[in-house]
């Protein structure tokens, strides 16, 4: 090898490394799990937050939470990014809009904003077991979904092949050789990622993909619920169920926006669109059942804000106008009678 060839070589592998450096800054700063930086530190997140005015807490998050106080009100809000929202500034966020919307003469109303991007309903049932009986909230508010359909996708999707209309019959499935080192260490890189967010959302897009993720994600999704809410009346807090919104639904088939689609294959390569659609149905129907059977609020967001284009900047994620309507609608949904049951449970609890 010459050294003129060697120096391309050289300079390209630098150009690349600072490329990588800089995308994972970028990562690390979205709250992402990066090589140079590890592990996020969720916990941490409020530190580096800019001071907001002093007239309003402005949804706290639960690690710059201070010690309860008497006659306070606390509303925990476990989400992902949805709440989080790295775009937009904190007190834009509908955690923040609902303390405003709560708060009234004489009463001390706080929102812990106990959601990170990322984070689905197993880690926020965790988060809340850790913190929960620190941080004494009274009602647990649950906003959760394309995080965990993702998530069951991988599961019980990746491991069966592409439909294919010319398969022979003399096709069989040959065990995958296992990836060297080098391979497996570019795969956890920002670059791989960013390169594999772009590109196999148009790939994906020529498969044949699954409709429906099945019966099995209907019974683990509702024992995660379940799970989350035996968790929040652990810790003595009234839990709210959120059905989930989407900037369109099954009515805008087939005249979804290729952005939406090209949204939804960046981030799983397993369900089609009129799948993604079939299971929100489903969920959210999960999620309806669960109320009832729970005797605890629902808070019908897919019903007031889906389908409404003009509320979200993509798929799942809101605007600063879907942000408002987001916590008028919880507001709303919390000034509604508390389910018979519970009610007589939480006043015996106190």
């Amino acid at each position: 090898m010459n050294f003129s060839l060697l120096r391309v070589l050289l300079w390209g592998l630098a150009y690349l490394l600072l490329l990588e450096g800089v995308l994972e800054i970028r990562a690390h700063s979205r709250g992402f799990d990066t090589i140079a930086f590890g592990s996020f530190q969720r916990q941490n997140v409020a530190k580096t937050e800019t001071p907001l005015p002093p007239t309003s807490t402005l949804a706290a998050l639960a690690s710059d939470t201070p010690e309860k106080t008497t006659g306070e009100m606390r509303y925990w809000i476990a989400s992902s990014s949805h709440a989080e929202d790295s775009y937009l500034s904190r007190d834009i966020i509908f955690p923040s809009r609902l303390e405003i919307l709560l708060q009234r003469p004489g009463a001390t109303i706080t929102v812990i904003n106990a959601s990170h991007a990322g984070m689905d309903i197993e880690a926020n049932r965790g988060d809340l077991e850790s913190r929960g009986a620190r941080e004494k909230p009274d009602v647990v508010i649950l906003y959760q979904m394309s995080t965990q359909i993702t998530k069951l996708s991988k599961q019980l999707l990746s491991g069966k092949q592409p439909r294919s209309s010319k398969k022979k019959e003399s096709d069989s499935p040959k065990p995958m050789p296992q990836p060297s080192w080098i391979a497996q260490g570019y795969e956890h890189t920002s670059l791989y990622a960013l390169l594999k967010g772009n590109i196999s959302n148009r790939l994906t897009g020529q498969r044949v993909l699954a409709d429906s993720l099945g019966e099995q994600a209907d019974r683990v999704f509702e024992t995660q619920v379940k799970e989350f809410v035996h968790s929040a009346r652990k810790v003595g807090a009234e839990p709210v169920l959120c059905t989930f919104a989407t900037s369109h639904t099954k009515k805008n088939l087939p005249d979804v926006p290729g952005e939406v689609t090209d949204f939804l294959f960046r981030y799983n390569v397993y369900l089609s669109l009129s799948g993604w659609f079939e299971t929100i149905t489903r969920f959210n129907q999960t999620l309806k059942r669960v109320a009832d059977e729970e005797h605890i609020r629902l808070v019908d967001l897919d019903l007031v804000v889906s389908g409404h284009p003009e509320y979200f900047r993509d798929f799942v994620h809101f605007t600063p106008e879907g942000h408002q309507k987001v916590a008028e609608t919880i507001y709303a949904g919390l000034q509604t009678e508390l389910p018979q049951r519970f009610a007589s449970e939480t006043s015996n609890a106190h």
